[in-house]
């Protein structure tokens, strides 16, 4: 109701207005007749005018049928500018469809037979005819464009929508391969080791059952945090905050009790943004994951240190660990493809490869305050 209200206040109530004194005033009195014509002629052209926002069709013949009887009856010499404003939303919502060459035929028919017959010199009819010619078309033309111009807005927008949909997908994907592929890796190696202890070793039998079950948990607290995080109707006390920084040195020692030595060396990191710190999080945690899967037991040296614009961040084995039994991973991996694409979207670089001294590393440099897109 209150959209409807609006829809004939203001500017084209008063547009309406101004249309009629300039166009449709004053009132025709040379004969009996014509009063009471002109007056109804006013009250349907005012009424098409106002049905312009609700139904532009009904408004565009309703005005253009009332002038072209005022125009043939010298009760208006309006060159058609009415039917041309109701003609714009017209085009504007229908131009996909093309003005229907029949009904735009007829219309031009019309528009000269009122001319010819209701003008009194033919240089004045040709020249209303050329002023209402241009007038409408300039009309179509017009709302046409803008037609064009919404489409191709609502075609970005639509675009940029499905961008943000894949790109959340992919951060998505990115967590839950960081998240799985770090803890079942480390659960494996915990477990073969587990299989191969002698009767007198129930004890760290017991221990490693303990550690698979507490990573194991841990890891499904992580990956309910990340599927949680893409929820409309989560409520904030749902959302647990991503790994970070602060995780590290416990990530570490779950690393070392699965039975592949690390040092942790945190220099002065302070508070970082949180897509810093879970990127710094998930690089270590994913260069950890690649030295316990490829050689179990290897020494590894994670060093994060923080300078005046970026965060480095570096994993070195020495490669002097044991290939699994049944040899090292060979397929296709995605972890270190999925850092080398987050820390891109942070703006900042990565590198991953043997050591000339033998064993590999893994470095990254974030900035600090660098961009952030839309995959994180």
């Amino acid at each position: 109701m209150l959209k409807s209200v609006r829809a004939v206040s203001g500017l084209p109530l008063v547009a309406t207005a101004v249309y009629v004194v300039v166009f449709w005033l004053p009132v025709d009195n040379r004969s009996s007749w014509s009063v009471p014509v002109h007056v109804a002629l006013i009250a349907l052209v005012t009424f098409g005018l106002l049905l312009r926002s609700w139904s532009p069709e009904v408004a565009f013949g309703l005005v253009g049928t009332v002038t072209f009887v005022g125009a043939a009856l010298q009760i208006t010499h309006d060159p058609f500018i009415g039917a041309a404003w109701t003609l714009y939303p017209l085009a504007v919502k229908r131009a996909a469809d093309r003005f229907p060459s029949a009904g735009a035929t007829a219309f031009g028919v019309v528009l000269v037979a009122v001319v010819v017959l209701g003008a009194p010199d033919g240089s004045a009819a040709a020249r209303y005819l050329t002023v209402s010619l241009l007038v409408l078309t300039g009309a179509w033309a017009l709302g046409t464009a803008t037609r064009r111009e919404l489409v191709e807005a609502e075609r970005r927008l639509s675009a940029e929508k499905d961008r943000a949909v894949a790109a959340e997908r992919l951060r998505m994907a990115r967590e839950v391969h960081d998240v799985v592929s770090h803890s079942l890796g480390t659960i494996a190696i915990a477990a073969g080791v587990g299989a191969r202890l002698d009767a007198d070793g129930s004890a760290r039998m017991r221990e490693k059952l303990e550690w698979i079950e507490r990573t194991g948990r841990e890891a499904l607290g992580e990956l309910n945090a990340a599927l949680r995080s893409v929820r409309d109707d989560a409520e904030p006390a749902e959302r647990r905050p991503q790994p970070g920084v602060a995780e590290l040195a416990g990530l570490a020692e779950r690393v070392t009790a699965a039975g592949t030595p690390v040092t942790l060396d945190l220099d002065g990191l302070g508070e970082l943004p949180p897509a810093v710190g879970l990127a710094v999080y998930r690089i270590v945690q994913e260069g950890l994951t690649n030295t316990s899967r490829h050689t179990p037991g290897s020494r590894c040296a994670v060093s994060v240190a923080r300078g005046d614009r970026d965060v480095l961040v570096q994993i070195n084995d020495d490669g002097s660990g044991t290939p699994p039994p049944e040899g090292p991973a060979t397929g296709p991996g995605y972890g270190l493809v999925g850092l080398q694409e987050r820390v891109a979207l942070l703006g900042g670089t990565f590198e991953a490869g043997p050591r000339p001294e033998g064993g590999f590393r893994v470095r990254a440099t974030i900035p600090i305050e660098g961009k952030v897109s839309l995959g994180d």
